[in-house]
This record gives structure tokens, C-alpha cells and sequence, in this order.
């Protein structure tokens, strides 16, 4: 597998653009935030920490690759694959007491991506391992948090980073 990184900074808004790269330390894609719909913006502005955010991935000349949109924070979440034109849904099941696993078909393969209750993630292709992601920084007293992928190409790691951020 090949190593790749990102860092979420701390004052992280809708409009930043989150590069990802890989161990030669090159741009493969980069992350972006949805703006959320007109009813989860208020909410987001009522609550203390906000709402979670869907997350796109976009190549390094700009063009879409993955996005994650859904109807309201947790509910109805699709995923559209740009390259193939794909949009499919992603179904949540629960594993563990507040642990959930992400399921989703995308060109008749089945990928799952589980996030365990140590920041770490992990995203199977028909029930083989293709990439794992780690949170590298446990704390919050750091400017930025340092995510760590293993992921088999740039498109799987892309993919596992919107899954990742987006199922906080």
C-alpha cells in the first residue's frame, strides 16, 4: 500500500482547501467542505461545535473525483462517483454501542468503511482491506490534526478521506 497525508487545520471553514499528498510529498487530490442546506445551516449556527459536514475531493486540476452529499446531518447520505458518473446511496449499520459501519455498491463492488473508536478507519472492496486511516494527533492542543492513509492508489485514498471526514 501507499502512504499518503493531510491536516485538517483548526479554523477549518467551508471555503478551505485540505490538500492530500502522497510520500514524495506531491498534490494527488484535495479535500473541500459542502456548504450545508438552509435548515442544517441553522442548526450549525445553534449548536456549541456546529454540525458535521459532507466532503468532496477534487483532482489537483480542479475536477471533481468523489463527493458525499446528504439531506439533512445523518440522514439519506449519497455518495457520486465523478469518474464513472455513479451515484449511489451509502447505508449505515451499527457494529458496536456507537460505533457504525458505511456500506455502499459502486460499480457492482460492495465497499465498506468502518471508523473505530480510536480515530482510526478502515474502507474493504468486497470484503478485502484496500486503506487504512489514522488520526496521528489525539489531542486537541495542536494547530492542526495530522490524518495518515494507507491506501492501495490516489483514488481509493481520496475516497477514504471524504469517508473519513465526513463520518465523524
Amino acid at each position: 500500500m501507499q502512504i499518503y497525508s493531510y491536516s485538517i487545520p483548526e479554523s477549518d471553514f467551508y471555503h478551505t482547501s485540505i490538500p492530500i499528498y502522497n510520500k514524495d510529498n506531491q498534490v494527488i487530490s484535495i479535500l473541500k467542505k459542502n456548504r450545508h442546506r438552509f435548515l442544517t445551516q441553522l442548526f450549525h449556527m445553534l449548536l456549541r461545535y456546529g454540525m458535521p459536514y459532507c466532503y468532496n475531493a477534487f483532482s489537483i486540476d480542479n475536477h471533481p473525483i468523489y463527493k458525499i452529499d446528504c439531506i439533512f446531518t445523518g440522514v439519506r447520505y449519497t455518495l457520486y462517483s465523478c469518474s464513472t458518473m455513479d451515484k449511489v446511496s451509502i447505508t449505515q449499520n451499527r457494529v458496536q454501542l456507537i460505533e457504525k459501519v458505511q456500506s455502499f455498491m459502486l460499480n457492482g463492488d460492495v465497499y465498506q468503511f468502518e471508523k473505530d473508536y480510536t480515530s482510526s478507519g478502515t474502507l474493504t472492496l468486497n470484503g478485502e482491506k484496500i486503506a487504512v486511516i489514522r488520526n496521528l494527533d489525539n489531542t486537541n492542543t495542536n494547530l492542526t490534526n495530522r490524518i495518515d492513509i494507507e491506501a492501495i492508489n490516489d483514488d481509493i485514498a481520496s475516497l477514504i478521506a471524504i469517508m473519513y471526514q465526513t463520518f465523524v
